[in-house]
């Protein structure tokens, strides 16, 4: 749809070249989701900025090796001749409609429609989750809406390929309407589960019309490749050095969604959309209409529409900062006044932060907010601030990892998207303000993207902590956002046996910046079981978010990413990705000298922004 309005109000002719950009939009788009919902993503990251650009060319070629992965493994289980790439196009009321299948693979009794997505299948399977608790797409077998009962997976794998459990659906009459009512958010285009079963309906809508054209009448399947979210890589590699991905205890790289019943229940609303879209090519419209937002929009995600700008900020006039939806918890907070979420706020006209009536503020957070905010104050809890800090032991280890959630696995023990550690920047505070920002400091950055220097990576960091004589980490280990160096440190110590006991050491004194800027109701309950929830500190030009890119201009005002050749963390890794490429990186780094410095400087400043935030903090509290 997006290309079809755009050519409505730019129509520029070049038909061809405006397919290839949406093709090459979508991948980019694609990847970028796919890494922003890695396992323990780094909540600090910023936005992925998905528009082409020459920096992002490094990621390509993983895409185009997970469909060349893709081919290899359907050919194990797939007869017949294969094609990449086959094009299908239908005319309809004078339009004519198309799409580009990734894999068609035909024999004398039936068609294969399989389309690969740089994705895993975890959202789609039932899996322990870190707690060890089941999670993804799972029904229970008793009434609907009722808690408990027995679990049943709505995928159930047959050899390489994940099919819907019509079997285990049928267990009881419950089980059955439950079954069905959890297919149902396949059919969702806006939810995670829905979007990727919803672009292959499309294509089964083409392809079948297209083929019944051409009188061509045998059955056609449709699957959605992806990859295996347990797949652990073994190392192998061939003669010239490229990853072989093995089939590893049953398990492939690569596995498929058989999706022939949720395509054929999405037609019916291929064919609604593609009556909105005729009628809006076909009808004159005023661009300054004030359609309804909403999840479409995909408003400050990975997958934003590119209308955006002109649908929130020009004709609405939402601000970047401040906008009513920054009310921390917002999407959940003003139900009982008929809002529910943030573009039904949005679209009743609520866009500042003070559109809000004072009323609709029960929330001891938000009244704090948007007292901040009406009067330029800023809220300070002390007492809850002094208990963090009297929770720490010197010395502070201010550390911070830097890594890559390849799709492919790059190197042994790792999975797809696992944050491939690459980097990782130490200030160490011996007492409390004694910390020089150069001395002080420790980095370990690899030296070459294909070199595998994670062992040499956690020595380091072992070799840079103290130990007391019990194992035991002396002082404290300081984050933004724990729960992904502690991940980082859990694999490292998994992979390395002789460096664990350290690695697990260090993970089991951590104090996350979180806690003492925006709170932790376990860590705070005990000794202010009143007040545990309520948030320690704000500014207005926190803007509802911690991040330490938030935090820092506020705190610490002479500190700033900008300007940095690399200022956040998908800058960092595209970087070095970049390390070997012949064309500039974010237009100023040439050569891989500079990038690697330009990488140093960039993670030296997130551990040298927790220093001066402590100190800042320290001052207010005294």
């Amino acid at each position: 749809m997006y290309f079809a309005m755009e050519l409505k109000h730019n129509p520029t002719g070049k038909d061809d070249i405006e397919v290839e950009r949406e093709r090459r939009e979508e991948m980019f788009s694609e990847l970028a989701e796919s890494m922003a919902s890695a396992d323990s993503l780094d909540e600090d990251d910023e936005k992925f900025d998905s528009a082409p650009s020459p920096e992002l060319e490094a990621l390509l070629p993983y895409y185009s090796q997970v469909e060349d992965e893709a081919l290899k493994v359907a050919k194990k289980y797939f007869d017949g001749t294969f094609q990449t790439q086959k094009l299908f196009e239908y005319e309809l009321h004078g339009h004519t409609y198309r799409c580009y299948v990734d894999i068609y693979n035909e024999n004398e009794n039936e068609i294969n429609i399989i389309e690969v997505k740089a994705t895993t299948n975890r959202k789609y399977i039932v899996k322990p989750d870190k707690d060890g608790k089941l999670d993804g797409l799972m029904f229970s077998d008793i009434p609907p809406k009722k808690r408990g009962g027995n679990k049943y997976p709505l995928f159930v794998k047959e050899g390489n390929i994940w099919r819907l459990n019509f079997s285990d659906s049928k267990v009881t009459e419950d089980a059955s309407k439950n079954f069905d009512e959890k297919k149902k958010t396949l059919l969702n285009q806006y939810s995670k589960v829905g979007k990727y079963p919803h672009d292959l309906a499309f294509q089964r809508f083409v392809i079948e019309h297209r083929l019944r054209q051409l009188g061509d009448n045998r059955p056609v399947n449709y699957y959605l490749a992806v990859l295996n979210s347990e797949y652990i890589y073994d190392g192998a590699i061939d003669k010239n050095g490229k990853c072989v991905y093995n089939t590893i205890d049953g398990q492939e790289i690569i596995t498929f969604l058989d999706l022939n019943e949720i395509t054929k229940a999405y037609q019916a609303k291929i064919l609604e959309e593609i009556a909105y879209l005729e009628s809006y090519i076909s009808t004159p419209h005023d661009v300054n209409n004030k359609v309804a937002v909403g999840k479409h929009c995909a408003w400050g995600e990975n997958t934003e529409c590119l209308f955006w700008n002109h649908c929130f900020q020009k004709l609405r006039g939402v601000p970047d900062t401040n906008s009513a939806n920054k009310y921390l918890n917002s999407d959940q907070s003003f139900k009982a006044w008929g809002i529910k979420g943030k573009y039904q706020l949005i679209n009743e006209g609520y866009y500042k932060l003070d559109d809000v009536p004072l009323e609709w503020l029960k929330n001891k957070k938000h009244l704090i907010q948007r007292d901040c905010y009406d009067n330029g104050t800023e809220y300070v809890d002390e007492e809850k601030m002094k208990y963090w800090f009297d929770q720490l032991e010197y010395p502070i280890y201010h550390f911070d990892f830097e890594g890559f959630p390849c799709p492919l696995p790059r190197f042994e023990g790792e999975k797809p998207y696992t944050q491939s550690v690459f980097e990782f920047s130490l200030h160490i505070e011996r007492a409390p303000g004694v910390c020089d920002k150069e001395k002080d400091n420790f980095i370990f950055l690899s030296k070459e993207f294909h070199t595998d220097e994670r062992k040499e990576l956690a020595k380091a960091i072992v070799d840079y902590f103290e130990y007391n004589e019990d194992g035991s980490l002396k002082g404290t280990m300081l984050a933004q956002f724990t729960a992904y160096e502690k991940g980082r440190l859990e694999e490292l110590a998994a992979l390395y046996p002789e460096y664990s006991a350290k690695l697990l050491a260090i993970r089991d004194k951590t104090a996350d910046l979180l806690d003492l800027l925006r709170t932790n109701k376990e860590l705070y309950r005990s000794e202010f079981p009143e007040g545990a929830e309520i948030i320690n500190y704000y500014h207005k030009d926190l803007s509802g978010s911690y991040s330490i890119k938030k935090t820092l201009p506020v705190l610490v005002p002479s500190l700033t990413y900008k300007g940095m050749d690399v200022g956040n963390g998908v800058q960092a890794y595209i970087a070095y990705i970049n390390y070997d490429s012949d064309h500039p990186t974010f237009n100023t780094l040439k050569t891989k000298t500079e990038r690697r410095e330009a990488l140093k400087r960039y993670c030296q400043q997130d551990t040298w922004a927790m220093v001066e935030i402590l100190r800042a903090v320290k001052e207010k509290i005294k």
